[in-house]
C-alpha cells in the first residue's frame, strides 16, 4: 500500500484493506427506480441530521472507490428506506461534510442491517480488514480533494463473532489514527433492524485516551470485501446526532 492511498484512508475514504487508490472520486446518485411515499420527517427538536436515505439524492455524498466500487444504492426493505451496500471483490465509501459539536451534540442514533457477513473476516489484521457494515466519525477537517491529512478517525462496525462486543481495535493500517468500536458481532441479529445509539464524546474519549479536540467534520459509511471475497450486504438507514442545546 503506497503512501497516496493511506493519505487517502486518512482523509476519510478509510478503507484499511486497500490495495490500490487510482479509480477516479465520482459523485454518486443512488436512486433506483421510484422511491416509494416515506414517513413524516422527524421533528426539528429530535436532532441533527448526518445523513438520510429519504434525501441522500441531495445531500452532497461522494463515492470513493479504492479496491473496485461496493455497489451502493437506494432500497426499500422490512418498511424503511434505506442505503444498500454490496460489496463486489470491492472496497469504497460513500462520504459527505457534516459539522457537529461532540461537546454540544454528544450523542448519535442511527439504524442499520446486515444481512450478510464475512466469516473469516478478521479486522486486526491485513488480510481479513473486510466489514459488513461501518460507520465512520472524522474529528478535524481532513481536507478532502485538496491535500488529504490524517485526522483521528472513530469507526463503529458489524463484523463477525472473531472480535468481542464493545472491543475497541486499532487500524493495522492506521495505528492510532483509526479506531473501530465492535457494536454487532451477533450472527442472530442478522436480517433485523438494529438501532445504535452511542455517545460519541465517551467512545473518543475511551478509544484515543482524551477528548475530542475537534468537531465531527465527515461522516462516512464503508462496506468492503476485498480482501475476504465473502458475500456481505448491509443496509443503512437515517443517522442524526442527538444536542443538549
Amino acid at each position: 500500500m503506497g503512501s497516496g492511498c493511506l493519505r487517502a484512508i486518512a482523509a476519510g475514504l478509510l478503507a484499511a484493506s486497500l490495495a490500490a487508490c487510482a479509480a477516479p472520486r465520482e459523485r454518486v446518485s443512488l436512486q433506483d427506480g421510484p422511491v416509494p411515499e416515506q414517513p413524516a420527517a422527524r421533528p426539528a427538536e429530535a436532532g441533527i441530521a448526518l445523513f438520510d436515505p429519504a434525501t441522500v439524492i441531495q445531500d452532497d455524498w461522494l463515492h470513493m472507490p479504492f479496491t473496485g466500487a461496493t455497489e451502493y444504492r437506494m432500497a426499500y426493505l422490512g418498511g424503511r428506506l434505506a442505503i444498500r451496500a454490496a460489496p463486489r471483490d470491492s472496497a469504497s465509501s460513500l462520504i459527505r461534510r457534516v459539522a457537529i459539536d461532540p461537546a454540544r451534540c454528544p450523542v448519535l442514533e442511527w439504524s442499520w442491517r446486515v444481512e450478510q457477513l464475512q466469516a473469516s473476516a478478521d479486522l486486526r489484521t491485513k488480510e481479513g480488514e473486510d466489514v459488513a457494515a461501518s460507520l465512520y466519525l472524522l474529528f478535524g477537517d481532513p481536507g478532502f480533494l485538496s491535500d488529504p491529512e490524517p485526522v483521528p478517525t472513530l469507526r463503529y462496525v458489524w463484523t463477525n463473532g472473531n472480535l468481542a462486543k464493545g472491543a475497541v481495535i486499532d487500524s493495522p493500517y492506521l495505528p492510532g489514527t483509526v479506531l473501530s468500536v465492535v457494536l454487532e458481532n451477533d450472527a442472530g441479529r442478522l436480517g433485523l433492524w438494529v438501532t445504535e445509539r452511542r455517545d460519541i464524546a465517551a467512545d473518543y474519549r475511551e478509544a484515543f485516551g482524551r477528548a475530542p479536540a475537534a468537531p465531527v467534520s465527515a461522516v462516512a459509511i464503508f462496506t468492503d470485501n476485498d480482501q475476504t471475497g465473502e458475500p456481505a450486504l448491509a443496509y443503512y438507514g437515517p443517522a442524526r446526532a442527538l444536542c443538549k442545546w
